[in-house]
């Protein structure tokens, strides 16, 4: 009979146990912290992607993706290109030119270090679908400091 009994107590300990460990909630698996973008200064990928700037004289970008890959969502990862082009006085006067600005009613998101409160950002449509056309990007924003002679850049998915 004390066998019985132990044997019951022993079923309503596991039975509590399963119950409580299934009812707990599941918490989500904790994933990596996204790494910042590395920072390149190469112009060749910038010469290439965006060949209207011209010769730059220096150039600071990322290309990143966006969002966290996850292996468990099919399909493919938009990637975006952000950076700053140092440009020529003569590159400034031949986008000038080329291109109707107006100007920018916001400074871009990141601004390059040294542009000050006062820089007076240009945009352009017409650059903007120039540079970002076809197969260069789906999506092209750009910021042009004449004065400072730098233009801000960002792509979506650029080839």
């Amino acid at each position: 009979m004390r066998a019985r009994k132990a044997c019951a107590g022993v079923l309503v300990v596991l039975s509590l146990a399963t119950v409580v460990g299934c009812a707990q909630e599941r918490r989500p698996e904790a994933r990596p912290e996204k790494a910042p973008p590395k920072v390149r200064h190469d112009e060749g990928p910038i010469a290439s992607s965006l060949p209207q700037l011209g010769d730059v004289e220096s150039v600071e970008w990322t290309y990143e993706p966006l969002g966290v890959a996850d292996p468990r969502v099919p399909g493919p990862t938009d990637r975006e290109l952000r950076g700053f082009a140092r440009l020529t006085e003569a590159d400034v006067r031949r986008l000038t030119k080329q291109y109707a600005w107006t100007e920018g009613a916001e400074p871009p998101p990141t601004p390059p270090p040294g542009a000050g409160a006062g820089t007076r950002w240009r945009t352009s449509t017409e650059f903007e679908a120039a540079a970002g056309s076809g197969a260069s990007a789906e999506a092209a924003e750009f910021r042009l400091d004449t004065a400072g002679r730098v233009i801000v850049f960002r792509l979506l998915n650029p080839s």
